[in-house]
């Protein structure tokens, strides 16, 4: 039987820089809003990719946009800085210098460490958010489980992650498949991408 998990009511008074009665649905509402209606964003991203017994720590930096190419660079470790990855139809590759090397499959739909960036922001934007929370005790981050609202809690893929409250920018994100932590985001110098007129949306300019 699925089941909804319901978000956790807020008790006292909120932090003077939020909005007084805001609940972590309301929050949540805000912050969907806010990603459908951005152009893209730009961050440095510390990835650990787990497969099993074989771990993999790098950073990258970020350029996603919403209607166009996703491009990470990588900055470390030093033996790859330099390296370039782009989404690529139906395989993601890592490409340098004519050479490719394919990074495995995280969740059995074919995401990868590289997708697994876009990704993570288009679950903000309009993924399933079966739980959400505040994570610190002055309400100023908070928490969203997102994940297939056919799906039982604990089954395939499910993306836990961290937002800032006021900025709505992404603090830390983790990938679960099947209850078993397989990729952990650590994200800094985080810009949101403004509305160009060349852009399509709905939405204000973000900045």
């Amino acid at each position: 039987m699925r089941r909804l998990f319901a978000c956790v009511l807020m008790m006292t008074l909120l932090a003077a820089c939020a909005p007084a009665g805001e609940t972590p649905e309301d929050a949540a509402f805000h912050l969907q809003e806010h990603y459908r209606a951005m152009a893209g964003f730009s961050a440095t991203v510390d990835l650990t990719a787990e497969y099993g017994d074989r771990v993999y720590d790098f950073t990258v930096d970020a350029l996603c946009r919403k209607d166009g190419e996703t491009v990470l660079t990588i900055t470390a470790p030093e033996l790859i800085a330099g390296i370039t990855a782009r989404l690529a139809e139906g395989e993601t590759v890592l490409e340098y210098d004519g050479a490719a090397l394919s990074l495995g499959d995280l969740d059995g739909d074919g995401l990868t460490p590289v997708s697994a960036v876009p990704e993570l922001f288009r679950q903000a934007a309009v993924g399933w958010m079966a739980r959400c929370a505040w994570a610190d005790e002055g309400r100023t981050q908070l928490q969203a489980l997102c994940r297939d609202p056919e799906a039982e809690e604990g089954t395939g893929a499910e993306f836990l992650m961290l937002f800032d409250r006021e900025t709505f920018a992404p603090i830390r994100a983790e990938l679960s498949r099947d209850g078993v932590r397989v990729l952990t985001a650590q994200f800094s110098d985080f810009t949101f991408l403004e509305m160009t007129d060349d852009d399509t949306g709905d939405g204000p300019d973000l900045g």
